[in-house]
């Protein structure tokens, strides 16, 4: 059930309309039961037995923590063996292939054909996703958090909620868990910005998204016609085409949510106004990169090893050797962004080691680049300075999406040496208007995504500089509200791409 089609507007609409007469508190019960329903129509159905085992253990661990606050004995064995059961399903429901294909290559080199046979084994629904928000919980909960949760269907719900199966935002128990369960009464004015919301999210996804895959994906499966800049442009227009894609979801995700009165974490904010790639991430796929933050960079930083590390680098490069002993811990922190994207060595290289490479980079460098930037008299607020930096910033993102996008690592690396084939850019626009204009729809559908990316530059621009969008519709007078209302929709069942693709996260 693809949550652009009909029959899941149908279905949300369905649950609102009973969520909203129920008595207060059956309405996590019946968010559940329509959760399971999503669940079970978006995978297979045996999968769902994963995700109770992994529930239960995460419950059970959790209720040892709770019966036996002072035993750090039976705390630890309990919290380690619901950790590695969850890490277990993860490692061999989606990362298996990973190593199946690693060794087949590594034989290869030595003249062997592949040892091992692909292995095919059904993931739930989302596993990525509600695994690392049980971890959460549970690292949250040993580490002394006291709202334990008492109710096993309950934990089942803040894993399950069918928003959040589609792509996220991955959540802490302490920050939705309440707000699943607490009274909620019908808000006209929450729902009416959920609708509006999701509104937006549906231009974005079927309109912008949808439509720029189609020229994306005759210049991926044609590259070698679009060598030089053309190679570069290619993931530059795929990176937009995956803002609008997610973000899209995102907006969709929360409206709905918000439509039952349930505030969902913001997972974008403004990323390609970022100036540097590590504010890029700061500002992309927040839940992902907090999440890393908070449960491995920070933890590995508290370690006795890296407290050595950071007295040994301190001693021997003075100030600046604080900074270089995070080095090693980034690099697992990137490794694991990598990983956590799939099973490929090109999500590890493009999503993890491209990225630290680059933000490494950035931070060892640091004190030169001030010392250059001060010969040049260049100042931070220089308008031409933060173009520089932005578009800067963009292309190096829009590299690692190179790997995002390619059909495996082999052929990431090659695109990426087309970088540095001669071309003609003419001809090249000229095979790209040959293989795709047509699908793509014409002139009107290109004046029409360029007007909506404008629109969304506008209000993310806003947005980075702290400026609130809430009332950008709501203050207008009602005639002006329900003739945008009117025209957001044409512009979506007119120009919409419907039938295109789902959404690129959607199943992690």
């Amino acid at each position: 059930m693809v949550i652009t089609d009909v029959k899941f507007l149908i279905f949300t609409a369905v649950l609102l309309i009973v969520y909203w007469y129920l008595p207060t508190r059956f309405q996590w019960m019946w968010l559940l039961a329509g959760s399971l329903v999503f669940f079970f129509i978006n995978s297979r159905p045996y999968t769902f037995i994963y995700m109770v085992a992994a529930v239960m253990a995460v419950y059970l661990a959790t209720s040892v923590f709770e019966k036996y606050p002072d035993d750090k004995k039976k705390k630890k064995g309990a919290f380690l063996g619901a950790l590695f059961l969850n890490l277990i399903f993860l490692a061999v429901l989606k990362y298996m292939n990973l190593g199946v294909h690693t060794v087949n290559s590594v034989s290869g080199l030595f003249g062997r054909g592949g040892i091992f046979p692909d292995i095919h084994i059904a993931a739930p629904l989302a596993i990525s996703f509600y695994t690392m928000s049980l971890l959460s919980y549970l690292i949250d909960c040993y580490m002394g958090y006291k709202d334990i949760e008492k109710n096993p269907f309950k934990l089942l719900l803040f894993v399950c909620y069918y928003p959040l199966m589609v792509s996220g935002p991955m959540s802490r128990y302490k920050d939705l868990g309440k707000k699943l369960f607490e009274e909620h009464r019908f808000d006209y004015d929450r729902v009416t910005s959920g609708i509006r919301r999701c509104g937006w999210g549906f231009a974005k996804k079927l309109v912008v998204a949808d439509r720029l895959s189609i020229p994306v994906d005759s210049m991926f499966s044609n590259s070698s016609e679009f060598p030089g800049l053309w190679a570069l442009l290619m993931p530059m227009i795929y990176s937009v085409q995956l803002y609008f894609d997610f973000s899209g979801c995102m907006d969709i995700v929360l409206g709905i949510s918000e439509c039952f009165g349930i505030t969902l974490t913001e997972n974008f904010r403004a990323p390609f106004f970022s100036r540097t790639l590590q504010e890029f991430w700061q500002r992309w796929h927040i839940a992902l990169g907090t999440w890393l933050n908070d449960y491995i960079l920070f933890p590995l930083l508290k370690t006795g090893p890296f407290k050595k590390l950071k007295t040994k680098c301190k001693d021997r490069f003075g100030k600046e050797g604080t900074r270089i002993a995070t080095f090693p811990a980034l690099f697992i922190l990137w490794s694991a962004m990598g990983l956590w994207h799939g099973d490929s060595w090109k999500y590890i290289f493009g999503e993890g080691w491209w990225y630290f490479l680059v933000i490494v980079t950035g931070q060892a460098f640091a004190p030169h680049f001030k010392k250059l930037k001060a010969k040049l008299h260049i100042k931070d607020e220089n308008p031409v300075w933060i173009a520089f930096q932005t578009v800067r910033t963009y292309i190096f993102f829009s590299i690692g999406m190179l790997f995002f996008r390619a059909a495996d690592y082999p052929t990431g690396l090659r695109l990426l040496g087309s970088f540095f084939r001669r071309g003609d850019l003419i001809d090249s626009a000229r095979s790209l208007k040959a293989l795709a204009w047509t699908d793509f729809g014409g002139i009107y559908v290109l004046i029409v995504v360029v007007v909506l990316i404008a629109i969304q530059l506008v209000l993310d621009y806003r947005e980075y500089h702290k400026i609130s969008n809430d009332t950008v519709i709501t203050k207008r007078p009602l005639v002006v509200r329900w003739i945008l209302y009117f025209a957001l929709v044409f512009v979506i069942i007119r120009f919409g791409a419907f039938g295109v693709s789902s959404f690129i996260y959607f199943g992690f």
